[in-house]
Order: C-alpha cells, then structure tokens, then sequence
C-alpha cells in the first residue's frame, strides 16, 4: 500500500477525472465514490485500476476493518491501493460528505450494435436522448436493470461517467449494458432500430396510446424519452413507431422522466411476467 501526497501525477488525475468529461473520454476511465460502489464496480469484474481511502479511515474502529477488506480485495485483482491525506481525498470527491473511499474504474459502455442484439419481447431497450439531469439518467439505469431492460442508449445529453449519475445509479451502472452515440444521431439511432425489426415507441406527456397497452403490443421493443424541459423533437417523433404516454389521475398532468420511463419499464416487466404465467 502506498501513501500519495496531493501532487502525486495520479491523485492529480483522479481529481480531472472527477470534474472533466473531455478527461474522462480521453483516458476512459471514470471516478466512482463510496466502499460501496467500489465493491460492486470489482463485483461485476470492473477494471478498476487504482483505490484510494483518506488516511485517518484505517484507524476508525467503524471503518477500518471494512476498508482494509476492500483495499486487500482490490490489490488482489492487479489494482494500485493506497491513502491520501484527509484534506486531499476530499477534494476528490464530489459531495460535501464524502464516503471513505474511491476508485478510478475503466469505462464499461458497450457498442450500440451490443444492445439491438439483446432486445427481445418484454426486454425493451431504453433510449434517453438528451437527458440532461444526472439523477435522471441514474434513476433510469438503475430502473433498467431493475425491470429488466435489454440495455440503455444514451443519445447525447449528460455524461453518464458524470459521479452523480454513477451514484443515483447505485452500482446499475457496473450491470445493465448501455452505449453512448451523440444527440445529433437520435433520427438515424431510431432508424437503425426500424432495420432491426425493435419498433421504437416516444414517451410523450399526453396524447399516446396507453402504455399499459402498449407494453402488450405485438413488435414493442424500445421506449424513447426525451430531455426533461422539451421532450423529443418532431423529426425523432416522426421516426418512432408510434407515441406513448404514462397515465395519470387528479390533477398531476405529467410525471417527471425518471418517473416516467421507470413505471413504463415495469408495466413492460409486468406484462412479460403476465405472459410467461
């Protein structure tokens, strides 16, 4: 185990890769915070290529024990382990509290070609294009995995390397395959599913077939939802199959995306259950 100063060129590093998306892309590794995470990441077989903890965690009798587990674990698989000064760590991390523990793990997203492979009925694709809030897309991958979704198509919107979607996605993200191609592509992403035989369906507020319908249809195999202000834009409406829309009583007439996308996959998981009763 190594002790690492501030300056050392791989804490320096990590701390980029915290903040920079472009830093992130270019060395395709990404931060993931918390002894839990970093257990999974090395659970689902991640490459994790370095573990730091705070120095003053292995002497906590609450912690301690449990981090040098972890720090053990990870050295086994060919990781660099090591501590940093307290002051140092926290400014790795990106929460005001940090967990004792983070990890630089290797990026885990798969071809596009990957996910239209594994679709098949009552394991639709997700496809989020635009999406720009990192709980969200969290949420939705973790629901994904959750309700048993083929995968995850992020066309555009947030990095889902960003360390707050790695959070809300409580370790989904390590699990449930998903590829990233740029927003300007969602027409052509949508296309390429048609040639596919998967029959695309846009998520829309109001004015889509019920989705407890739909999720019965013949030929249903990805939901599209749009960025949380806007929505999907005409031409990418245009190119799905049809329009879906998640209903409500009372006097709530939309649901947030998060919300939206999670109910639509477990009525798709409740009708695929249904079907093999």
């Amino acid at each position: 185990m190594h002790g690492y100063s501030g300056s050392n060129p791989r804490v320096r590093r990590l701390r980029r890769l915290a903040r920079d998306r472009g830093e992130r892309h270019e060395r395709r590794s990404f931060v993931v915070e918390g002894p839990g995470l970093v257990a999974e990441a090395l659970d689902a077989g991640r490459d994790v290529n370095m573990v730091l903890v705070p120095e003053s965690s292995l002497g906590d009798l609450d912690v301690g024990p449990r981090l040098d587990a972890l720090l053990a674990r990870a050295e086994a698989t060919g990781a660099d382990v090591g501590t940093v000064p307290d002051s140092v760590f926290d400014g790795l991390t990106s929460t005001t509290s940090p967990q004792p523990a983070l990890a630089e793990v290797g990026f885990v997203d798969v071809d596009p070609d990957v996910l239209f492979a594994g679709v098949e009925t009552g394991h639709p694709l997700l496809v989020l294009v635009g999406l720009a809030d990192p709980g969200n897309v969290g949420t939705l991958l973790r629901s994904a995995e959750a309700f048993g979704a083929a995968g995850v198509l992020l066309v555009g919107g947030v990095d889902p390397y960003n360390p707050k979607v790695v959070r809300a996605a409580a370790g989904s993200a390590f699990r449930i395959p998903f590829a990233m191609v740029g927003e300007d592509e969602a027409v052509e992403i949508v296309g390429r599913l048609a040639e596919a035989d998967i029959a695309a369906w846009a998520t829309v507020p109001t004015g889509g077939a019920p989705m407890v319908d739909v999720a019965k249809a013949e030929g249903f195999s990805a939901l599209v939802l749009g960025n949380e202000p806007h929505g999907l834009t005409d031409d990418v409406l245009a190119a799905c199959a049809g329009s879906v829309t998640v209903e409500t009583t009372g006097s709530v007439d939309s649901l947030n995306v998060a919300v939206a996308g999670s109910v639509a996959l477990y009525e798709a998981c409740r009708t695929r259950g249904a079907s093999d009763a």
